[in-house]
C-alpha cells in the first residue's frame, strides 16, 4: 500500500523537536513493504498551501496523521492547535479518498474528542508501530474494521529491527535548528508526578532498548551524517542509574566522539555514574526540578527533596556540568511564600539557565486532573493555578525575571525571541538552547 504520513507539529520553541513517533511508524511501515511518503509541517511557512500542492496529482491508499502537541502549554497565552489540525485534515479529504488514521501523543490524551472534532476514519491510542500495520492489513484485504478507535497494546520489546525512519524528514534542518538529534532509550515512567502524561502514554514501568541497540543508532548517525550532539529524550535519563550506565559504557567502548545531554531527576551522587557520563560526552543536565520548596514538591508528588536538588547542583558545578532548572509555578500547595522560597533557592544554585511555566495544564488521565473532575478538561487548554497565588503570580514573576538573561518563561514571552535563536543556530552553534542563554544579547 502507498501510505502518506503527516507530522503536523509546528512548535519550534525552545527548539524544534524531531517527530520520533511518526518516524518510528514510518520505519515499521517501510519494513513491512509499504511505500511511505512523509509530509512534515514543522518548518513550513504556509503548511495548508504546501499540503495542497503536495497532494495534487498524488494517490494514496491510507493517510496517517500524527498529532503530538495539543497546545503550546503556556499560560496565559495558551494556543489551541485544533483549528490548524482541522484545516489539514480537511485538505486531505479534499484531495484524497484514502482513509485517515489519527495517532500520536496528543491524540492519545484526548482520542475520543479528536475523533469527534476531526471526523477521522480511524484512530490509534497508544503506540502505533504494530497497531497501524494491523489496521492497514484489514483495509488492504477489503475487510475494514467496524470499530473506529483502537487502543493499542503496549509493545514489550522496543528493540526494533529498524531505527526510526528519518529519511522523509529534513534531519539536517532539525539538527541545525535544534542543535541536537533526539534519541529515546526507553519507554514508560516509574515516577508518579501528579501532572505528568508520561505514565498515561507509555505505562508506569520501563521498557528498555538494549545499550547496543541505542548506541548502534547513535553510531549510525555519527558516521553517516557527522551528527555529534545527542539529546536523550527519555522522561528521565538517569533512572534507573544502572541502565543509563550501560549506555555510557557502550559509547565509551566504541570510542565515539560525541556530546550529549538529557532530562535528569535531581538525585545525583558523585559516583562512578557521573564519571562515566562525563567520559561518554555529557555536557549538561536538564533537571526536572519543578519546584524548590518542600510543600510544592509534595503537591507535585515528587520523589526527591530540596536537599537532593542542592546536592545535584553542587555536583554539577564541581564537575563542570551545565544545568537547567525546569520549573512549574503556581501548582498545588503553592503560596507566595513557597514561590519566593523556590526563587531564592534557585538563585543559590547559580544555574546555567531556568525554564519556567506558569500553572499546570490539566490533561486527561493525570493524577491532578482526577482531582478536578468537575472541570471541563479537554482539547481547549485548562490550567490549575493555586488560589493563593492566582491574583499575584503573573505580575510578580514578570518583575522578578525582567533583567535575568538566562531565564525563559514562555507565558510571559520571556526569552522567546525565535529570530534571535535562529541567528545563533545559523552560525552552527550546537547543543540545547538553554545552554546558550547566558550568551544571548
Amino acid at each position: 500500500m502507498k501510505v502518506l504520513m503527516l507530522a503536523l507539529n509546528r512548535e519550534k520553541f525552545p527548539d524544534p523537536v524531531f517527530p520520533l513517533g511518526a518516524s518510528y511508524i514510518a520505519g515499521a511501515l517501510s519494513k513491512a513493504g509499504h511505500i511511505v511518503d512523509v509530509f512534515d509541517a514543522c518548518f513550513l511557512e504556509n503548511p495548508q498551501i504546501e499540503l495542497e500542492n503536495f497532494l495534487k496529482g498524488k494517490s494514496y491508499d491510507s493517510i496517517g496523521v500524527s498529532i503530538r502537541n495539543v497546545d503550546n502549554n503556556s499560560f496565559p497565552i495558551a494556543e489551541n492547535y485544533l483549528n490548524y489540525y482541522k484545516s489539514m485534515v480537511d485538505i486531505c479529504r479534499k484531495y484524497s479518498k484514502a482513509p485517515i488514521t489519527l495517532g500520536g501523543s496528543g491524540f492519545s490524551i484526548f482520542p475520543e474528542l479528536y475523533m469527534k472534532e476531526l471526523g477521522a476514519d480511524y484512530g490509534i491510542k497508544g503506540e502505533g508501530e504494530y497497531a497501524f500495520l494491523e489496521l492497514l492489513k484489514k483495509i488492504e484485504t477489503g475487510d475494514p474494521p467496524a470499530e473506529k478507535l483502537f487502543y493499542s497494546e503496549t509493545i514489550k520489546d522496543i528493540n526494533f529491527d529498524t531505527f526510526p525512519d528519518r529519511k522523509g524528514f529534513d534531519i539536517d534542518k532539525y539538527y541545525k535548528y535544534s542543535g541536537c538529534i533526539n534519541i529515546q532509550t526507553k519507554r514508560g515512567c516509574a515516577y508518579n508526578c501528579s501532572y505528568c502524561t508520561y505514565p498515561v502514554l507509555e505505562g508506569r514501568s520501563y521498557r528498555f532498548r538494549s545499550a547496543k541497540n541505542v548506541v548502534d543508532e547513535i553510531e549510525f548517525w555519527n558516521k553517516s551524517k557527522g551528527i555529534d550532539y545527542i539529546f536523550f529524550v527519555d522522561n528521565v535519563f538517569n533512572h534507573p542509574e544502572n541502565y543509563a550506565l550501560e549506555i555510557c559504557n557502550e559509547i565509551i567502548r566504541r570510542k565515539l566522539k560525541i556530546k550529549w545531554t538529557g532530562f535528569f531527576t535531581p538525585t545525583l551522587s558523585d559516583n562512578e555514574f557521573i564519571g562515566k557520563c562525563l567520559e561518554s560526552g555529557l555536557t549538561s543536565a536538564d533537571f526536572g526540578t519543578d519546584a524548590f520548596s518542600p510543600e510544592t514538591l509534595k503537591g507535585y508528588n515528587k520523589s526527591f527533596t530540596v536537599e537532593d536538588i542542592f546536592r545535584s547542583c553542587e555536583i554539577c558545578k564541581e564537575r563542570g556540568i551545565k544545568f537547567n532548572h525546569s520549573l512549574i509555578f503556581g501548582g498545588p500547595n503553592e503560596t507566595m511564600d513557597t514561590l519566593k522560597e523556590t526563587l531564592a533557592n534557585v538563585e543559590l544554585t547559580a544555574p546555567t539557565s531556568v525554564i519556567g511555566f506558569i500553572g499546570v495544564r490539566l490533561y486527561a488521565g493525570t493524577q491532578i486532573a482526577e482531582t478536578f473532575k468537575d472541570l471541563d478538561i479537554g482539547i481547549t487548554p485548562v490550567f490549575y493555578i493555586s488560589e493563593a497565588v492566582r491574583d499575584e503570580i503573573l505580575d510578580y514573576l514578570a518583575e522578578y525575571v525582567k533583567d535575568k538573561r538566562n531565564w525563559i518563561i514562555p507565558g510571559l514571552e520571556k526569552g522567546t525571541n525565535l529570530s534571535l535563536i535562529n541567528r545563533i543556530r545559523n552560525k552552527g552553534v550546537k547543543g540545547p538552547l538553554w545552554e546558550l542563554l547566558v550568551n544571548l544579547k
